[in-house]
């Protein structure tokens, strides 16, 4: 009798996990069913670049940071959507966005804590 174990583990391309302690990390994510992940950075910069990854449906990013800087950037039609805590941080979308552009079936969902920190959602190309 013979017994077969198959693993099926998720496309490691579709999520992110990063780790920035007093350095700079960049991440240019092409998945096209992105789905989410995990950043936490202290003392440093972390740059997402979404332009080439694709979203069906929501995913969800955990960011957390203290004394330090994500920058994300998004497809002009994304929906970005915050349910983080802020200590003495800022949280900005400095797109230009116009409602006919949204696509509801793209939602970026950004959670965790910042602490003497900055979020800026930028338009990616």
């Amino acid at each position: 009798m013979t017994n077969t174990t198959e693993t099926f583990t998720a496309n490691p391309n579709d999520y992110i996990d990063s780790v920035t302690v007093f350095g700079e990390t960049k991440k240019t994510i092409i998945s096209k069913n992105f789905k989410g992940g995990k950043i936490n950075t202290l003392f440093g910069k972390t740059v997402l670049d979404f332009a080439c990854a694709g979203i069906k449906g929501m995913a969800v990013v955990d960011i957390s940071e203290a004394f330090s800087e994500t920058i994300i950037l998004v497809p002009e039609d994304w929906r970005v959507e915050t349910d983080k805590t802020l200590i003495l941080a800022t949280f900005e979308d400095k797109r230009s966005i116009s409602a006919q552009h949204i696509d509801t079936n793209k939602v970026l969902i950004l959670t965790g804590f910042s602490i003497f920190a900055s979020i800026k959602i930028v338009r990616g190309m």
